[in-house]
């Protein structure tokens, strides 16, 4: 069986985290044994996340927790993540709980079946119109900038096999950008599968529509740029 790498990013999730890596945890243990991590990657939260973490180690040998040195968003915690995985596919999920660890094995299957990028398409979103009139954008920019073949290049539910993102110098926000990053790298097999979307349990929502429209033009831009002048390339 393949090493499965599960990575989650948060920041201040101390009323949900025990309770995503509950989950987590029995649904990898359910599926695969102990062949498999899960890497909590806190970007310096100021709650309680990293004393709930910290107690959540002991007893587990699985689950693995790395806080950052300093506030790098979601970029800084993909890579992170990406380059101490040990896994030979690695799968993202935030660490909200509005996606569902239970659809974690839809990836693993698609994988074991030759797939090099799994993409999740997240059914009944809950969020705001605004933001998913956002998304519907960034989708549409995704296709014209790097003709990206997926249909919610937003959802930060991926499978990746690890190969594909190891050793990356992500800058800015490129989190965003890591399947066409992956399919520069040479990916050649994309699959999707329809994940359940769920409201958020407590806490605020670390994304802001008025930022992704005032932003989000010239980042994409610029990604664009770093893509296709080779910056990702594989050395």
């Amino acid at each position: 069986m393949t090493k499965i790498s599960v990575i989650s990013p948060v920041h201040n999730e101390e009323d949900v985290i025990e309770e995503l890596i509950s989950r987590t945890t029995n649904v990898m243990k359910k599926h695969y044994k102990n062949d498999w991590e899960y890497i909590i990657v806190d970007d310096m939260s100021t709650d309680n996340t990293q004393k709930i973490v910290v107690s959540l180690l002991r007893g587990n040998s699985n689950l693995r927790y790395i806080r950052l040195k300093k506030r790098s968003g979601q970029t800084g915690c993909f890579k992170t993540g990406f380059n101490r995985s040990k896994g030979d596919f690695i799968i993202t999920i935030d660490g909200d709980l509005q996606l569902l660890p239970e659809d974690i094995p839809l990836f693993v299957e698609k994988m074991n079946s030759g797939y090099d990028i799994v993409n999740g398409i997240r059914e009944h979103r809950r969020h705001k119109l605004t933001l998913r009139l956002a998304s519907r954008i960034f989708n549409l920019s995704m296709l014209f900038f790097f003709n990206c073949p997926v249909l919610d290049a937003a959802s930060n539910f991926t499978g990746f096999k690890a190969g594909l993102v190891k050793n990356l110098n992500l800058v800015d926000n490129d989190h965003r950008y890591i399947i066409p990053i992956a399919l520069r790298r040479g990916a050649k097999q994309i699959g999707e599968v329809v994940v359940r979307h769920r409201d958020r349990k407590s806490g605020k929502t670390k994304y802001r529509t008025y930022t992704k429209f005032i932003k989000g033009g010239p980042e994409i831009i610029m990604a664009w740029w770093r893509v296709r002048s080779g910056k990702y390339d594989k050395k």
